[in-house]
């Protein structure tokens, strides 16, 4: 058996773990809800969020592949309703913080849309080509993103502060989505991916290496 009579089973399990790390962000709307202020959460994840599944969508419709459009109409959505609950509780009475990161918020997805406007007038052709590229960097851009907490892994030689569930799920995912750009022998789908199951590999790592609580804490978080 050839490696193409597995495309329609590889992108049914891709599709469906995807869909599921997506709706990893309900647990965050619903503790935004509850404390009815976004508090410290930042909304630039939401944003990219959006920026990232619309992109991928287009580039799925541009293919004309229905399980890369099928698994970002869905994230698309998610993320869209993800954005409005964190504009919905970012301001707080009297708090200027708040207004400017709602505000920074807004620009960020003005520039989406201008940059999507932007894209309309191209030929096909160039289209496909801009829109993969972009869809690798966003990608790459996303799976490092957790590479910034490695300063604070490696000073206080614990990973208590990387996410593993998104972490795994992120492996799980890239993994997945790097076979079926194989599959079908598309580099932009392939390159990023590979990228990012690499890099989530290296930080699964870290917890095989370090321990997910800190020197010197108990059993229950606390110091000894």
């Amino acid at each position: 058996m050839v490696l193409e009579d597995y495309k329609d089973l590889v992108a049914t399990v891709a599709t469906i773990v995807t869909i599921v790390q997506f709706l990893s962000g309900i647990e965050i709307c619903f503790k935004i809800a509850k404390q009815g202020t976004t508090g410290d959460i930042s909304g630039f994840p939401f944003v990219g969020g959006v920026f990232s599944t619309t992109m991928w969508l287009t580039y799925g419709w541009i293919l004309k592949d229905s399980s890369m459009t099928v698994t970002n109409g869905v994230g698309l959505f998610l993320q869209v309703t993800y954005l409005l609950t964190y504009i919905r509780y970012c301001i707080a009475p009297g708090s200027w913080y708040s207004v400017r990161r709602q505000m920074a918020v807004l620009f960020s997805v003005a520039g989406v849309v201008l940059y999507f406007a932007f894209l309309s007038d191209m030929a096909m052709d160039m289209l496909n080509y801009r829109v993969g590229l972009v869809c690798c960097m966003a990608s790459i851009i996303f799976c490092a993103s957790p590479l910034a907490s490695l300063t604070e892994v490696f000073k206080t030689q614990s990973t208590e502060c990387l996410p593993f569930p998104l972490i795994l799920a992120t492996c799980l995912v890239t993994g997945l989505w790097w076979l079926y750009g194989i599959i079908i022998a598309n580099s932009f789908v392939q390159f990023p991916n590979l990228i990012g199951c690499a890099l989530s590999g290296f930080q699964l790592l870290l917890f095989i290496v370090y321990p997910s609580k800190r020197k010197g804490e108990g059993a229950e978080g606390r110091t000894v």
